[in-house]
């Protein structure tokens, strides 16, 4: 599966934007690694790159919303709560090899990526915009 970044992926806010793009080209590359049959360089780079990206950027975005004041900050920072929960449970199993953890851990990511982004996260930057802070 390969996703493109494109405007309805879009919040309006330059770093998330720039930080959502990233983490799609992430995760193109380990489905791309899939594809060409690399298995193992595929869950390293997931284990490796991807988890602490996820980790970095909702951080990130989390400092973001609390610049801006935004209204919805707790309820979104408990909806990544519950993401970075997902994904740190299936982390061990990864490690010990299990494959099949990884295609959950993936599957959830581009899952929840898809999703958060287009409609959680463009809400932010809404708000942003109508505050005149973008």
């Amino acid at each position: 599966m390969l996703l493109k970044f494109d405007d309805n992926l879009k919040t309006g806010v330059p770093q998330m934007d720039e930080e959502h793009e990233t983490l799609i080209n992430l995760l193109n590359r380990v489905s791309m690694l899939l594809k060409s049959g690399e298995k193992a360089k595929a869950v390293d780079f997931f284990k490796n790159t991807i988890a602490s990206y996820v980790e970095t950027h909702l951080s990130n975005e989390e400092a973001f919303m609390e610049s801006i004041e935004y209204p919805h900050l707790e309820e979104h920072r408990k909806i990544h709560e519950v993401f970075r929960r997902e994904v740190h449970k299936l982390l061990p199993a990864i490690e010990s090899g299990d494959y099949h953890a990884f295609t959950q851990a993936l599957s959830l990511c581009w899952g929840w990526l898809y999703n958060h982004i287009a409609k959680t996260d463009k809400k932010y930057g809404e708000y942003a915009r109508e505050k005149g802070l973008i």
